[in-house]
């Protein structure tokens, strides 16, 4: 049984993005990961998804590497949803074709959810171990708008769940003033995609972030080779 194992099941607030590791560890045990590249483990977690668990049963008991993942077909763009077992490295057009393909016009098709996946353009991508699932959102789903200056309204930092100034990072990120972006705690953003949800002035903060994020690390590294 569950109390054999000392296995508790906690219910948490319903919030986005509760899932994430930082705020489930905040709203389980009351601590705060620290800022500035912190791990789990300093605050004595470690967070495991299902999967990943299983994943780790599978490999000790019975010497099985990680090859296949179950990840969910979704989204009024597909003939037929489903929730399947994918050897990694399957191409996208292959579970396409197993669910029966497109049902109407398509807009996009994602590899995640609709506020952290990331739209692809070629359906020989392969699932990867981090493939959760395939999104297909028809073409009246996909809306078209063009990004405005910033009104400083401060939605962004009031959804922000890390407590960050997606404000004044998406202009420093914009700008390429990647140390100011430091400054501002660029690289504790988890990507979420509240702040570009949420924007009137319909900004790709996120993607300006992720982007300021992939620039500071690719100098880090190169840095630390001389």
């Amino acid at each position: 049984t569950a109390k054999d194992t000392k296995i508790n099941i906690i219910p948490v607030p319903k919030r986005y993005p509760q899932g994430a590791e930082k705020q489930l560890i905040k709203t389980i045990i009351g601590r705060e990961v620290p800022s500035g590249g912190g791990l789990p483990m300093d605050v004595g977690a470690v967070v495991q998804n299902v999967g990943t668990t299983f994943a780790i049963y599978e490999a000790i008991r019975w010497g099985k590497p990680l090859i296949e993942r179950i990840l969910t077909v979704t989204g009024r763009g597909v003939k037929t949803p489903k929730n399947l077992r994918v050897r990694l490295g399957t191409p996208v057009k292959n579970i396409l074709d197993l669910c029966g393909g497109w049902k109407t016009t398509p807009g996009k098709l994602i590899l995640g959810g609709p506020m952290m996946g990331i739209n692809q353009f070629d359906l020989r991508v392969p699932v990867t171990k981090g493939t959760s699932g395939i999104l297909l959102l028809p073409r009246d789903e996909v809306g078209e708008y063009h990004p405005h200056t910033c009104i400083r309204c401060g939605r962004c930092v009031t959804v922000c769940p890390m407590g960050l100034l997606p404000n004044f990072l998406g202009v420093f990120s914009e700008h390429t003033r990647f140390e100011d972006a430091e400054r501002y705690h660029l690289l504790d953003c988890i990507e979420c995609g509240s702040c570009t949800y949420i924007c009137p002035a319909k900004r790709p903060l996120v993607q300006m972030i992720r982007y300021a994020k992939g620039e500071v690390l690719r100098r880090r590294k190169k840095a630390a080779k001389k």
